[in-house]
């Protein structure tokens, strides 16, 4: 055995040692990196790779959200690597929508925009891609089904109208919320996003079904289609309308009780 290998067993036993010392969290993020390498990196020093890795991309969290293909361009990341971080990325990302959405309260209605963006936002965790979602509400506005209808590129989601109008039908939904993301880009409406919501709009109506509004997120923001607002930028002009329309909803459910 080399010199060159020895050096490298000794390394990795000592960092295990150090590992098995103290916990994951002392350790920073390329050190993480580097020994969930030595999985797939039987003898090959990924001390520089792991560096390699964050400085491509900038940060451990958009390692994790990288494409395999991307990730394969970085020096010293093979198949088997790229597939490795790839699912722990996917495992993060599962692990923190879980955590949060099993924290919030079951059956607690959705009756204001920040409970909506509260309950919507983790869906979007780690998305690279255009992800667009409907949230059926009852009569209580509390959620009754939420489904993906797009998963495209980041420039367009490819859905129908009609099926969400007949999903919503077929699960006696008494309002509609939408959302979706815009991955690496700002939460800014586009001309077809806004088209699209009110051909939306028109066709639950055709059903006596509300859309209450429809969400457009980034990775720092959010706006409402419907209101023309940015929440984070207006949030008391944003949210007012919006409790308008669920007290309408509310005071029309009433009279027809």
């Amino acid at each position: 055995m080399s010199a060159k290998n020895n050096y490298h067993d000794g390394h990795r036993r000592r960092m295990r040692e150090r590992m098995e010392a103290t916990s994951p969290t002392a350790f920073a993020d390329h050190e993480l990196l580097e020994m969930l390498l030595y999985y797939t990196n039987a003898r090959r020093d990924t001390n520089g790779t792991a560096h390699a890795l964050i400085e491509s991309f900038g940060s451990l969290s958009r390692v994790l959200e990288a494409k395999e293909a991307h990730l394969c361009d970085v020096e010293g990341i093979g198949e088997k690597s790229a597939a490795l971080l790839a699912l722990v990325g996917e495992l993060s990302r599962r692990y923190a929508v879980e955590k949060i959405t099993v924290g919030q309260e079951r059956g607690a209605p959705l009756d204001s925009p920040k409970r909506m963006i509260e309950y919507l936002l983790p869906k979007f965790f780690g998305a690279i891609k255009e992800i667009f979602y409907v949230l059926l509400l009852d009569n209580a506005l509390r959620p009754i089904d939420l489904f993906a209808v797009g998963d495209g590129t980041v420039s367009s989601v490819p859905l129908s109208v009609r099926n969400i109008a007949e999903r919503a039908f077929q699960k006696h939904a008494a309002a509609v919320v939408l959302a979706h993301n815009h991955p690496n880009g700002p939460a800014v409406p586009s001309s077809d996003d806004v088209a699209l919501t009110h051909s939306i709009k028109e066709a639950l109506a055709l059903l006596e079904i509300p859309l209450i509004e429809h969400f457009v997120l980034s990775d720092n923001a959010y706006a409402a289609i419907l209101h023309q607002s940015d929440f984070r930028n207006e949030p008391a002009i944003a949210a007012a309308p919006i409790f308008d329309d669920i007290k309408n909803f509310n005071q029309t459910k009433g009279d027809r009780s």
